[in-house]
């Protein structure tokens, strides 16, 4: 007796995860192009003077320990607020170990203000440049030590915040 044949069906080719990316329209396009033209004029995201206490990317704390900050971290005064360092829309708000985190979209890019303990807009609130997303979290456990931590990115990829920011 002959074995029957069996087809094996020829393998359906895979087709590569699709990249998300943000569709934009003309006004979102003009946006970027208002935002990446103020390289280096930006205002700072905090209110009131402020110290940059730890810098952008990887550096090390002591023998043997690597840090990688995906910002910046601004030390001010107690009670001082986040500010949008540019005009745009609030994508989102949220909570992250009790403290609030608010994302603002400007075209393609998207900053990032974390440490808030509490936030004044909601998402999909259109905002200005320089105006209050909420109040910095002051730690009583540091003698009311004040710090937002600030990150820039155009879509996926981060960008160094100091180097967009007016000093």
């Amino acid at each position: 007796a002959k074995a029957a044949a069996t087809a094996t069906p020829a393998p359906t080719p895979s087709k590569a995860a699709p990249v998300e990316t943000y569709t934009m329209d003309k006004a979102d396009r003009q946006l970027s192009g208002s935002f990446a033209s103020n390289r280096g004029k930006l205002p700072a995201p905090i209110t009131g003077p402020y110290l940059i206490v730890s810098h952008y990317g990887r550096y090390v704390v002591m023998r043997g320990v690597q840090l990688d900050n995906k910002g910046i971290d601004l030390q001010g005064r107690p009670g001082a607020q986040a500010q949008a360092v540019f005009d745009g829309k609030v994508a989102a708000v949220f909570q992250l170990n009790g403290l609030f985190n608010v994302l603002v979209r400007h075209g393609a890019y998207i900053s990032v203000y974390c440490n808030l303990s509490r936030a004044t807009v909601k998402a999909g609130d259109a905002v200005k440049t320089r105006q209050p997303l909420g109040k910095v979290f002051s730690n009583p456990a540091e003698g009311g030590r004040t710090v937002l931590h600030f990150q820039l990115r155009k879509e996926t990829q981060k960008l160094d915040p100091e180097g967009w920011i007016a000093r």
